[in-house]
């Protein structure tokens, strides 16, 4: 324990003049970001009730007359805040939106249902039904709009209720049981980097009857691939706005203007979570005191590659045995959470073993988890994901601080004494065994599956996490503090079961 960093206010600040503009700079853009942020929705009236245990956001333009309604659903562990770009870009453009918490996510208390896109299709008609009660809103048939999940949601809203349907665009299509006719006036939009949807959107295309014109008889029909974008980007994709926007338009008959939005918010959120962390790496010189490095050593990410093949071993012969999906009342989470316990408890095992916890840890800790939270959910609830979990998901994000612990001690473990670009290189090693693990779990371990589609986030986030903490050089204050953020994002983002 000699060899730690003590917490010592009473030293003399060591912050030279480039480190207090660099802080400046980074306070400037923080505050930059949340006025940003907070001015994107100045445009419209924004509201949220809640209709059948369905929590809606709805966004209406000021002094909107006879506006028309689009629903926006996300998709499979998607929330309200995750659409929330792509229905501010609807609202500049005149529509009224309503951004629903399908049953099983968000705020939403109910469970994931196990009759798929009917129980869900009833949760966007909800939304629709709160739309045509809506001031200023157009009575009538409303524009449907779903990403992935959620596009098979509205498909089969459009084709059970086509008379409360005037267009349906599905974003990273998944399937429903279209037909020439229904659902009416189809946009099926995919992105470039997610092979699997555009194949999807092509079939359904032919099933649908094939693209069509402007002056056919029929319903419109038609696919458009989005350059640059895979699963998740698409949502924050101008060209997703703009023929969205369009084909809306068309069909309301209604002149709609697309161009124009600037940085979306998801940008101003991404430049604030770099300001946070600059900012803290600026002034953490004056609570920690320079830290000889010792020299790292290779047990660590070997006891992280070992980890990582030992629990997806355990749980894919488990998987076998007994049904491991909604385990816990969750989808995903749950099944994570003991991946990762297992693959810690190895890491531990044949890795370097972390100093004995002391008392200043715990200070540490919970400085280091507010600092998370200003980088992460503090402005990220107001772009893309939900700031605290909710009814039976707080309840969870206990039981999962305590299952990934050891896991994420095992990586401060592992990184404790490398600085600077020794430090980085380690980390680099570390990220790719990491995800290679992550990406043979999901490959594997029944329940998993989902998590391919989030491979590029893992690596992020816990950067994020190691810039935040590696300064501090206290495995278990660095541990825990990663623990409570890995255990709110499984908290919050997948869905109950």
């Amino acid at each position: 324990m000699s060899d730690l960093p003590p917490l010592d206010l009473e030293r003399p600040v060591r912050i030279g003049v480039p480190r207090r503009l660099v802080a400046l700079l980074a306070a400037a853009v923080i505050v930059a970001a949340w006025w940003q942020v907070l001015d994107d929705t100045a445009g419209a009236r924004v509201v949220t009730v809640a209709r059948d245990g369905v929590p809606v956001d709805l966004l209406v333009p000021p002094d909107a007359v006879d506006a028309p309604g689009v629903v926006v659903a996300h998709g499979f562990s998607g929330s309200r805040q995750l659409m929330r770009s792509t229905a501010l870009a609807l609202a500049d453009a005149g529509f009224a939106v309503a951004v629903p918490d399908l049953s099983g996510h968000g705020a939403n208390q109910r469970s994931l249902p196990t009759d798929g896109r009917d129980r869900l299709a009833r949760d966007v008609l909800v939304a629709a039904d709160l739309l045509n009660e809506t001031e200023g809103v157009r009575a009538g048939p409303v524009g449907l709009l779903g990403h992935s999940m959620g596009s098979g949601a509205v498909m089969t809203a459009g084709l059970d209720a086509p008379e409360r349907v005037a267009a349906v665009v599905a974003v990273s299509p998944t399937d429903a049981e279209v037909t020439p006719v229904l659902p009416d006036d189809l946009l099926l939009l995919a992105g470039e980097r997610e092979p699997r949807f555009v194949g999807n959107a092509r079939d359904l295309l032919e099933r649908a009857g094939g693209p069509t014109g402007a002056d056919a008889a029929t319903p419109r029909r038609e696919l458009a691939v989005i350059g640059g974008v895979e699963h998740v980007s698409i949502l924050f994709s101008p060209e997703m706005y703009d023929r969205s926007i369009a084909w809306f338009a068309a069909s309301f008959e209604v002149d709609a203007d697309p161009a124009g939005r600037g940085v979306p918010p998801i940008g101003w959120w991404a430049l604030h979570l770099l300001a946070v962390v600059v900012l803290w790496r600026s002034v953490a010189p004056v609570l920690v005191a320079p830290l000889v490095a010792r020299r790292a050593t290779g047990r660590g990410v070997l006891g992280a590659a070992l980890g990582a093949l030992a629990a997806t071993v355990v749980l894919t012969v488990a998987g076998a045995a007994v049904e491991l999906a909604g385990l816990g009342g969750m989808l995903v989470a749950p099944v994570l959470a003991v991946w990762l316990l297992l693959a810690g408890g190895v890491w531990l095992w044949f890795g370097p073993r972390p100093p004995v916890p002391g008392g200043r840890d715990l200070g540490w800790a919970a400085l280091l988890v507010l600092v998370l939270a200003a980088a992460l959910p503090a402005l990220g609830s107001r772009v893309w994901l939900p700031a605290l979990p909710s009814g039976s998901r707080a309840v969870l994000l206990v039981a999962f601080v305590v299952l990934v612990l050891p896991w994420s001690v095992a990586l401060a473990t592992t990184l404790q004494g490398p600085r600077g670009w020794r430090a980085v290189a380690w980390w680099a090693l570390l990220a790719l065994v990491t995800t290679a693990g992550f990406a043979l779990a999901a490959s594997v371990v029944p329940g998993l599956g989902f998590l391919v589609l989030l491979l590029p986030l893992i690596p992020v986030l816990l950067t994020v996490a190691v810039a935040v903490w590696l300064p501090v050089q206290r495995p278990w204050a660095a541990g825990t503090a990663t623990a409570v953020l890995l255990g709110w994002m499984l908290a919050i983002l997948f869905p109950l079961a």
